[in-house]
This record gives structure tokens, sequence and C-alpha cells, in this order.
């Protein structure tokens, strides 16, 4: 069940979802470099390091210049990190928590009488607009993810079809979590976004080593 949390007189949340310090900048790029450097080394060790096969399928993307392509990926990736960033600010700054994308308010004469219109959290229509939530969650993570499988399968296909599978257990998982509760989504959507870092780094090491040959 939803935890009710107090809120103003417009009905925004006293307490925003972020700490007071660090600057969301500083939170979301420390908090993205461990967890690049973690999952990166363990991708290197336990994939990329004296495979074979790999290293002929690397062969051909060096041969064709399309290291170019795997680097454009993290550079897409690096943009949507931004946005991210720039949207966690306002985010902090609003106070508006998830699963709430928006916040909308009433116009006409009437209007500034009203409160902001938020979603519901109680009851089955929280639990609804929370599933609802988690799905939009993973479309908006489907693309770049999507893009991953498909740069870091073609060298890595075996170990790639793993962390396509774990991933898509977590986000199962984070889902029926999510529909209980918000807090109820982190443990699955954490592990999720680990398998993606993984393949993310399949992705930056393919970029680095092609464009080296």
């Amino acid at each position: 069940m939803a935890n009710k949390m107090e809120t103003d007189s417009n009905g925004i949340p006293i307490k925003g979802p972020y700490p007071e310090k660090p600057p969301v900048a500083v939170l979301y790029t420390v908090f993205n470099s461990i967890l690049s450097a973690l999952f990166g080394t363990l991708a290197y060790f336990a994939i990329v390091r004296g495979n074979e096969a790999a290293d002929v399928k690397l062969e051909i993307i060096a041969k064709h210049d399309l290291g170019y392509l795997y680097l454009a990926a993290i550079i897409l990736k690096l943009g949507q990190f931004a946005m991210g960033i720039n949207c966690g600010e306002a985010r902090k700054h609003s106070k508006v928590h998830p699963p709430d994308q928006h916040v909308y308010k009433v116009k006409g004469a009437e209007g500034s009488k009203l409160g902001y219109v938020l979603m519901e959290y109680e009851g089955e229509h929280g639990k609804f607009n929370r599933a609802q939530r988690a799905v939009q969650n993973y479309n908006e993570t489907f693309p770049q993810t999507a893009l991953y499988v498909m740069l870091g399968g073609f060298v890595y296909p075996k170990e790639v079809m793993v962390l396509v599978a774990i991933f898509s257990l977590s986000r199962v998982m984070s889902a029926i979590g999510y529909t209980k509760s918000t807090e109820g989504r982190m443990g699955g959507f954490i592990f999720s976004n680990c398998t993606v870092v993984i393949m993310e780094a399949l992705v930056a090491i393919t970029a680095y080593r092609t464009l080296r040959m």
C-alpha cells in the first residue's frame, strides 16, 4: 500500500524525493561512475578477457570502421544522462515524487481556488497508476537497451542473452513491486539497471578496442 505523505495546501509534498545536498548532477554522476567502474570491470574480466570468438568479430568491426557506431551508442547515452540530470534537478525543486510525472492545474475563473492535480496514490486506482508507470519506465529505457543488445550481442551473443533474461525478470519484479508501493519498485529496478550497465560496458569496450586496431 502506498505511504501517505504530508502536503501543502495545493497538494504538493512538503518534502521532495531528493536530499538537499549534494546537487543532483553530483549525485547522479558519482552513483553512475561507481556502477560503471564496478560492472565495467566485471564485464571485462568475466566476458571480454580471453574471449577468442569475440576477438574474431572485433576484427570485422574494426575492418569496416564500425567501432564508430559503438561509440555513437555511448554518446547517445551521455545525452540521455544529461537530460536525466536536468529532469532530476527540476523534480527536486518541484518536490513532486514518483509516480507523478506532471503537475496539472485547473484553469478557469474557479481554478485558482483549487489545488494542483496529481495522481491518485491510494486504493485500486493508485495501484493502476503505479503499474502503468512501471510500463512507461520500461518503455523509456527500451530503445537504449535494445541498441546495446544488438551491438553488444553481435560480439557477445550468449552473454548478452543471459543479461537480457535477467533484465526482463528484474523488470517484471520491479513492476509487481511498484504496483504495491512506490518503494517496492527499487529492488528489481536497480538490479535490471546493473545488467544494462554491463551491456553498456561491453559496447564501450568494443568501441575502444576496435577504434585502436
